[in-house]
């Protein structure tokens, strides 16, 4: 999991209504949450601008991040 759905969870947005404020389709925020497909720089600067990230931290909403209890595997 990467950072942005921890990011969009914690303002109460679902991914369609991050869809609306980014015109980015909800099924690609699904993929890129979920790891399946990289973000573009275009989008990464929309969806940082929806969350209110400074463009310079926008990186850090595409990283890699602990999903709940599973622990990430040794040399990660």
């Amino acid at each position: 999991m990467i950072r942005l759905r921890e990011e969009r969870q914690r303002r109460g947005l679902s991914q369609t209504k991050l869809s609306s404020m980014t015109g980015i389709a909800s099924a690609d925020i699904s993929a890129i949450e979920n790891g399946w497909k990289k973000t573009f720089p275009g989008w990464k600067k929309r969806i940082a601008k929806a969350l209110g990230i400074h463009e310079a931290e926008a990186d850090q909403l595409f990283e890699e991040v602990l999903d709940g209890d599973k622990e990430m595997p040794e040399g990660c």
